[in-house]
């Protein structure tokens, strides 16, 4: 038939109808309440896993560009979100909550690299184990650009941190919400506020809502502004610095790059007569439509050889050493938040979520209080989060990839 040579046939036209079509299902998908539950943008990745195992063999060289497009354009307007209320996120107590968070990057880091160390995970696959493993989509995203610079970087190699991604997701995005679960009964005890009541928030959260308010008095998006930042967040990106001993060039990258200029550029309500905030609403859906782009490429660039790894190769085991990175991340956070900082129980679940960049966590925390405690403690750490993931994803390609 005309339509399976012309899907099949390796076009550019063809690839972006692959990509779309894996985005429209994968949404679909994710809007299905599992319990308490969403997939939400999730959904996406799964959807590109099986259009990827079906055969699909969309062009290597758009399915790139595609991919890469879509992690800059989240990435910058996650920055332009949260810049307005940066600096005010790291005063008092938010300081303390962000080296809670820095901690709980720390262990899943070492962890990872502990990983592809000293077992027969490949180093690549560790990168990916340690992004997916906190559902963290930048993190996966600097770590393969910052292969593609290696000089003995390959083809396959570059496909290896996708699949570490896939396997350990579903447990990185489930497996902090267990351990919110499990900690409930103890932190009800200790800190006078028990488990989740019921009737509380109707709406589900996500960090696209919640990070930081954004200026009330920009109605409108400036096509202009939005560009100039791209351009301005991809020069600070692609800005080499030689470290000696390592193979190459230390650089912010698409995923540290553009965000960093945004929240910098965000800070300020107008630069001239430029505004490079926007409202709320385009953000969201800028948003939306980068990560649904970057999330389906990579699930089909995985997808071909996902289910064959996790059944017939060391899929299994690499997803027993994900959960391991998520059970250990999230108990490092929550003693630190609970013991040292002593924060009430549904800042925990906030800072937790935040810490791990986990949207779906967020939303049952949120379920089960009348409070705002998990929405602004996950807020106050969530931007420096995302930019220590996308760097520490890079240093350890950069470190240990042989």
């Amino acid at each position: 038939m005309w339509l399976q040579d012309w899907v099949s046939g390796g076009s550019s036209v063809s690839t972006v109808f692959i990509i779309a079509a894996a985005t429209a299902l994968g949404l679909l998908l994710g809007s299905i309440r599992f319990a308490r539950i969403r997939l939400g943008i999730a959904g996406v990745l799964f959807s590109g896993l099986l259009l990827g195992h079906l055969g699909l063999r969309p062009s290597v060289e758009v399915l790139d560009f595609t991919r890469d497009l879509g992690l800059v354009l989240f990435v910058y307007c996650v920055g332009v979100q949260v810049g307005p209320g940066f600096l005010a996120s790291l005063r008092s107590k938010g300081l303390l909550m962000n080296l809670t968070a820095a901690a709980v990057v720390g262990t899943g880091a070492v962890l990872a690299v502990c990983v592809g160390r000293f077992t027969h995970v490949p180093m690549p696959v560790a990168v990916g184990l340690f992004s997916g493993a906190t559902t963290n989509t930048p993190s996966l995203g600097a770590a393969q650009t910052a292969l593609t610079g290696l000089p003995w970087y390959t083809s396959g190699m570059g496909d290896l941190p996708g699949l570490g991604y896939a396997v350990a997701y579903p447990f990185g995005m489930l497996g902090l919400i267990l351990t919110m679960i499990v900690m409930r009964r103890f932190f009800g005890r200790t800190t006078g506020e028990g488990g989740p009541r019921e009737g509380g928030a109707s709406q589900p959260v996500t960090d696209f809502e919640v990070s930081q308010p954004a200026d009330q008095q920009t109605t409108t998006v400036q096509a202009l502004t939005l560009f100039l930042g791209i351009s301005l967040g991809l020069v600070v990106g692609s800005f080499p610095v030689p470290v000696m001993g390592l193979p190459a060039p230390l650089r912010l990258g698409l995923a540290a790059g553009p965000m960093l200029v945004a929240i910098i550029l965000t800070g300020f309500p107008r630069i001239g007569p430029l505004s490079f905030r926007m409202p709320p609403r385009a953000n969201l859906l800028l948003r939306e439509v980068g990560i649904s782009m970057f999330l389906a490429c990579v699930g089909l660039r995985a997808g071909a050889r996902f289910v064959e790894t996790l059944v017939a190769g060391d899929g299994m085991y690499w997803m027993a050493c994900g959960a391991a990175i998520t059970l250990a991340s999230a108990a490092v956070g929550a003693f630190l938040a609970g013991f040292w900082l002593r924060l009430r129980y549904f800042s925990v679940c906030g800072l937790m979520a935040g810490s791990m960049t986990d949207p779906p966590a967020l939303a049952f925390a949120s379920s089960g209080t009348r409070t705002r405690d998990p929405i602004l403690a996950y807020a106050t750490v969530y931007p420096l989060t995302q930019l220590m993931r996308a760097l520490t994803a890079q240093l350890i390609v950069l470190l240990f990839v042989r």
